[in-house]
């Protein structure tokens, strides 16, 4: 395990696509919604994706330089479309996702950039399943994490999202993470993909072990947060922290990722992580959407 707290950057790796809702079109992606919190946070940030060269491609890189988000490690594909998120109702207050298949996230390249960020000081690479979906994309992380190995913490927010995930990426992925965060209903189907015979309040110990995992955080809607680490054998939990106004839950597990990594990387206590990460995933659910669109919204989250 590489567990450490250095000073350092963050390395994202993953999709940058648009969720298409019936009334609204937003940037978003779970690679790119923790980027974009760790970035507003003051955390530097290595931002690593593919757009397409089309209008919506365009329109991303536009609204990042906007921000002041990092564009160096975007790559542009003439070929593939920019990738797209159909959302619509269930009917229950939550939302189903049609993700498009065959997107410009799916060919990433390890190009100079890529391979230039090799000798840079990277404290972490954060990675998830969706982007490794393709062969192209799932070889680029794959070196570099082969490269970063000895270095870097890495953390995967395994983000499963049917049917683009299979039993094989998701053990690689475990076997890969120094950090992991997972939410309750994926424990289940990682339960399920890996054909582990345990119960389900077996699991999060279970994939300490088997994995060589350094600690994994379980978020749990309602039931707030668990955090497991390995070699303590008490767990740290947060109860739920509601929001004063519930919106929607939309991304709301992206911000507890990036807060968690925010705690880690400043070496907060494992019970100060999960709490601080448990309230600012709930202060998400106070507007629509992912991404707070007002900046100051980060300024007592800073850590600069």
């Amino acid at each position: 395990m590489r567990l450490k707290t250095p000073l350092g950057k963050v390395l994202v790796f993953g999709e940058v696509l648009y969720d298409k809702y019936p009334d609204r079109t937003c940037l978003g992606g779970a690679p790119f919604n923790y980027a974009y919190h760790l970035h507003n946070m003051g955390v530097p940030i290595r931002f690593i994706t593919k757009v397409g060269g089309d209008e919506p491609g365009q329109k991303a890189l536009k609204r990042m330089q906007e921000i002041g988000f990092p564009i160096d490690g975007i790559q542009m594909d003439i070929i593939h479309a920019t990738g797209e998120v159909e959302v619509k109702a269930d009917g229950q207050g939550d939302f189903e996702f049609n993700i498009l298949p065959d997107r410009s996230f799916d060919y990433i390249d390890f190009d100079p950039y890529v391979e230039s960020l090799i000798e840079e000081d990277i404290a972490l690479v954060y990675f998830g399943t969706l982007a490794q979906r393709h062969s192209t994309s799932a070889d680029t992380l794959g070196k570099i994490l082969k490269n970063l190995s000895s270095r870097a913490t890495f953390m995967t927010d395994i983000n499963l999202r049917y049917p683009f995930y299979t039993p094989e990426v998701v053990a690689s992925s475990l076997l890969q993470c120094d950090i992991l965060k997972i939410n309750g209903a994926e424990l289940k189907l990682v339960k399920e993909a890996l054909k582990i015979d345990l119960p389900l309040r077996e699991i999060p110990r279970h994939l300490l072990e088997a994995y060589k995992i350094g600690f994994l955080c379980v978020t749990r809607g309602g039931e707030g947060s668990d955090l497991y680490e390995t070699g303590h054998d008490e767990m740290f939990h947060c109860s739920i922290l509601p929001p004063e106004i519930m919106v929607d839950a939309v991304g709301s597990g992206d911000a507890f990722s990036a807060m968690m990594t925010a705690g880690y990387l400043a070496g907060l206590p494992k019970q100060t992580i999960v709490e601080q990460a448990t309230e600012f995933a709930s202060k998400i659910c106070e507007f629509q959407g992912a991404l707070p669109e007002d900046l100051d919204f980060y300024t007592p989250y800073r850590f600069d």
